[in-house]
């Protein structure tokens, strides 16, 4: 297994956030083969409403004052992509470069053509041993689903033909919304945060291991014996997985087996989990289903290990029928001060203090953003999910972040009519959801709470709150930071 090892260097150094920063210092889908819908009913998924920053230039720090300012080559600007709103985009040159980095937000993409539901994130294996494992199902239709299946429901089977776990008949699954099966004799993650007063407890258990690498599959029935293609909504196997009924295109990469805090979830930006791979999400924020397990799905452990499908530092998050669900449509963003630039503060803050315990070798980067409910409802829990960052193992010239827990501020602001006074106001912080405990801070897939949203404190329709993302600093360089909006009424 191999671990992170925290650089010790002398010197200083969506929603969906994108930036950019240099340092000089340190270094469709083809039709699945079961349908549900015909080609006239495709709900069209609109883009991503986006927090989005573009790139802009921070150097290192170079003199002895730990909390300059940044460097600012252009100003960035913040926005949120409606459903009629244009593509968003931004550009600034780093200062080692003459090149720009431009991003926008994606065009609107079809939703699936194939079954409603499909595997998003699952593993079978985990620091628990063989039997900590879990399966994660999402709505991926566009709209909320009754499971009505053959016999008593859908069928979650491993590829010896075995149903792990049975969805039963009648159960509705929301839009975007889970169902979550876990094996009852391992599973490590049934504390993880899912709803109000609720946890990642599984919808439905099971007793018996699937083995390492084999495939798992979702049926329309019950049915052990009409467990077939035609029946089939979706499948995810490795290589190794000799049944193809129970995978898709020639599988995701064999693992091997650690018993690790990792999990396999399904791409929600459209990169890979490409760590150096810049601009806005391809994806929009959507689910990615190309029938290619290989490209569907992203690796991710809490400790970065290189276990064979891709190394990059995150966590597994898995979701219930409690769970929030992805609401980026529903709320729209601004900065915190609107009468300043997304780069100055008190929007963006950048301290050169460094604190190695928190993950912030070089420091720190804080973004402050003001998140206003559009739902037409009361929302009673607010999360924001990483989507696409820059974090470890980046190679140099670009920067490793880590995700950490922050606290609320109070900062000055100039609102509009800008320059007739000034106030202050609360930031509240953002807390990272564990378990898994990640000792090594967020990374892909980790969550984000804004904590001060709650049944007893609910955000109302048209109010707004102001919150916080503290990233860890553990290489500068140029950088990305992509979360979704995951919300509950």
């Amino acid at each position: 297994m191999q671990k992170i090892q925290l650089k010790m260097v002398v010197t200083t150094v969506a929603i969906i956030l994108a930036v950019c920063v240099s340092a000089s210092a340190v270094g469709k889908k083809r039709p699945k083969r079961h349908r549900t819908k015909t080609a006239s009913s495709k709900q069209v998924i609109i883009p991503v409403p986006s927090i989005f920053v573009a790139p802009v230039t921070v150097q290192a720090n170079t003199s002895s004052n730990s909390a300059a300012s940044p460097s600012v080559a252009t100003s960035a600007i913040i926005s949120a992509a409606r459903t009629s709103a244009p593509p968003i985009g931004d550009s600034a040159s780093t200062s080692t470069t003459t090149t720009d980095e431009t991003a926008s937000a994606p065009a609107p993409s079809p939703a699936p053509a194939g079954g409603p539901l499909v595997i998003s994130e699952f593993r079978v294996r985990g620091p628990n041993g063989a039997n900590d494992e879990f399966i994660e199902i999402a709505n991926n239709s566009g709209a909320d689903h009754t499971v009505a299946g053959g016999g008593t429901g859908y069928a979650v089977a491993a590829s010896n033909g075995v149903a792990r776990c049975v969805i039963p008949n009648g159960t509705v699954i929301p839009n975007r919304g889970h169902y979550l099966c876990v094996n009852s004799v391992g599973y490590s993650l049934a504390s993880y945060p899912a709803g109000n007063g609720t946890t990642a407890t599984g919808d439905a258990t099971y007793t018996t291991d699937i083995p390492d690498n084999a495939g798992i599959a979702i049926f329309n029935t019950s049915i052990a014996a009409n467990f077939n293609l035609a029946n089939r909504f979706d499948a995810v196997g490795s290589t190794s997985e000799a049944n193809t009924l129970y995978k898709e295109g020639t599988g995701y990469p064999a693992l091997v087996p650690f018993s690790i805090d990792s999990s396999f979830y399904r791409d929600n930006c459209g990169k890979g989990g490409s760590i150096t791979t810049f601009g806005a999400c391809p994806t929009g924020g959507n689910l990615k289903d190309t029938d290619n397990n290989a490209a569907d799905f992203v690796f991710v452990d809490t400790n970065g290990t290189s276990a064979g499908a891709g190394q990059r530092l995150g966590a597994p998050g898995p979701e219930n029928l409690s769970s929030p669900i992805e609401r980026n449509a529903s709320f729209a963003v601004t900065n915190l001060d609107t009468c300043v630039g997304s780069a100055s503060p008190p929007n963006r803050v950048r301290d050169f203090t460094s604190d190695p315990p928190n993950n912030s070798t070089f420091g720190t980067l804080d973004r402050r953003i003001t998140v206003t409910n559009n739902t037409g409802g009361n929302v009673t829990r607010l999360r924001f999910r990483v989507v696409d960052l820059t974090t470890f193992p980046a190679p140099s010239g670009i920067a490793d972040l880590r995700p950490r827990t922050s606290n609320a501020v109070v900062v000055t602001v100039d609102r509009p009519p800008c320059g007739s006074g000034t106030s202050n106001v609360t930031v509240n912080g953002t807390t990272l959801e564990q378990p898994p405990s990640q000792p090594n801070g967020g990374g892909f897939n980790s969550s984000m709470s804004a904590g001060t949203i709650t049944l007893a404190t609910p955000l109302a329709n048209g109010a707004s709150v102001d919150v916080r993302f503290l990233l860890g600093i553990q290489q500068t360089g140029s950088y990305k930071f992509f979360v979704n909006v995951e919300a509950l009424p």
